[in-house]
């Protein structure tokens, strides 16, 4: 990929290997932590960071390949701001142990190496519900495959024999757990492998036409 290592010199505090792609900015970058008091470029440094410049695919793919490379050593990398739960998610699963946004290096990546090198996990704001998700009731479980399922509030009702603003509001509970702002969105989360909400939905028939 045209990877290259930045080595530069400090003394104590966890060590680092930086590596970068093309149109990084490995130099500042390496200027960033060793002004944080970080040693920059031993080959078997205690974290290893990535500073990456593709789509967020792109990088988790880079990141697996990194990780298999080393056994047990910390790996930071960057990733963009746009990129989706679903993706920052894979990053971790692909050996990430810390992620910072591209826009967020210069202010959060030394605290970053530094709380992965002592077993820590760092991922950004927008990933707190998935780490450590909130959980769901039977019955918001229940009435969420029958979401999945396409039923309505009406049907649903008539399905579990509970009236209608009782599915509302049991609906609204899980809604708020799952941070999803739509039917769509919820049933999008229950059924993502990868959300932290994946379900085994009690088995459901497709609602009557009638």
């Amino acid at each position: 990929m045209g990877m290259r290592t930045t080595s530069a010199t400090t003394r104590g505090e966890p060590s680092v290997l930086l590596v970068a792609e093309p149109g990084a900015r490995p130099a500042d970058v390496a200027a960033l932590l060793v002004a944080g008091g970080l040693e920059v470029g031993a080959r078997d440094a205690d974290v290893l960071v990535l500073l990456l410049t593709g789509d967020a695919r792109a990088r988790v793919t880079t990141i697996a390949e990194h990780a298999g490379q080393r056994s047990g050593a910390p790996l930071v990398a960057t990733m963009p701001s746009s990129a989706t739960p679903g993706l920052l998610r894979r990053a971790l699963r692909a050996g990430a142990d810390g992620i910072v946004f591209d826009g967020d290096v210069d202010d959060n990546l030394v605290a970053t190496v530094r709380a992965v090198a002592v077993g820590q996990l760092v991922v950004p704001l927008v990933l707190r519900g998935q780490v450590a998700p909130r959980p769901l009731s039977y019955r918001e479980k229940e009435i969420l495959s029958y979401v999945v399922h396409g039923y309505t509030n009406s049907q649903i009702a008539a399905a579990l024999f509970l009236a209608e603003s009782t599915i509302k509001t049991h609906l609204s509970s899980a809604f708020d757990k799952l941070g999803a702002r739509s039917r769509a969105e919820a049933a999008a989360l229950v059924l993502d492998p990868d959300s932290g909400y994946a379900l085994a939905l009690p088995a459901v028939a497709a609602p009557s036409a009638a």
